[in-house]
């Protein structure tokens, strides 16, 4: 398989320079494949911590604590809301819908929703796209009625707290949001570094008589890529956020050693 081909051949420093011919297809694939490598720790880390918080219910509360009377018959606990009757509570906030005890049929896409029914919670973001979470962000039962017996402060603290647990609810949303965020930005990153080591390469044609053009030096500069993805892939299991650090570090390094040590023997 070439991408084995390929991993081989960027160990072997005295030929990389030698490689020229190879398919752009083929490289531009090899290149996504390291940086995947070189991204696995942080990545990782992400879905350990749940990826980022979204502050959509939290924000709100910090902006302004509702003066909420909730029913007094329900709790969340064992991942449901239990409630002793089938009565439904809507309350609101801002610019969202609260629906307590609600159900399925509540749902109308065309409204900012948060719906906690059974065993789900519902949100809907008014624009015609909706998600569903469970109530997995609740560690310890929240009962409603002591909540209504709190004092303003102590309400304040319990529905930050409240909020933040909803928004755990939904963490596979966040998680799966926050790894394709980090993935696509820091592959475009690496994009633009290479392309940016491509032009800084062409500096080293003065004193050639034959010298890789622009493309073709972007060939070698992936081909090189090989150690660096290795050395960021460890260094980010120890520390995640300075994986990418060394990889880009390390790949000009190469580059920079490799031209100077063989450039001479294998361009003439």
């Amino acid at each position: 398989m070439f991408l084995v081909k390929y991993f081989k051949a960027s160990f072997q420093f005295s030929t990389l320079l030698t490689h020229f011919d190879e398919k752009f297809t083929k490289l531009w694939t090899y290149f996504i494949v390291l940086s995947l490598i070189a991204l696995f720790p942080m990545n990782f880390l992400i879905q350990r911590q749940e990826g980022f918080r979204l502050d959509f219910i939290e924000q709100d509360f910090l902006e302004a604590t509702p003066t909420w009377v909730l029913p007094s018959d329900c709790s969340i606990q064992v991942n449901r809301l239990m409630c002793d009757n089938p009565t439904k509570t809507t309350l609101m906030h801002l610019d969202m819908t609260y629906i307590f005890n609600g159900t399925a049929s509540d749902i109308d896409l065309s409204k900012k929703q948060l719906i906690l029914t059974f065993d789900r919670v519902i949100y809907t973001d008014g624009k015609g796209a909706q998600m569903t979470g469970s109530y997995r962000g609740f560690d310890e039962t929240f009962n409603f009625n002591t909540y209504n017996l709190m004092d303003s402060a102590e309400q304040k603290d319990a529905i930050l707290n409240f909020a933040r647990n909803l928004e755990a609810s939904f963490s596979r949303y966040t998680i799966l949001y926050a790894v394709l965020t980090n993935t696509m930005v820091s592959i475009l990153v690496q994009f633009a570094f290479v392309l940016l080591l491509g032009a800084v390469l062409q500096l080293f044609r003065f004193g050639y008589q034959s010298f890789p053009n622009y493309f073709d030096g972007l060939k070698f500069i992936i081909l090189s890529m090989g150690l660096p993805s290795v050395i960021g892939f460890v260094v980010g299991i120890f520390i995640p956020s300075f994986g990418s650090v060394f990889y880009q570090l390390t790949m000009g390094l190469t580059i920079m050693i490799v031209m100077l040590k063989y450039g001479r023997t294998c361009l003439k």
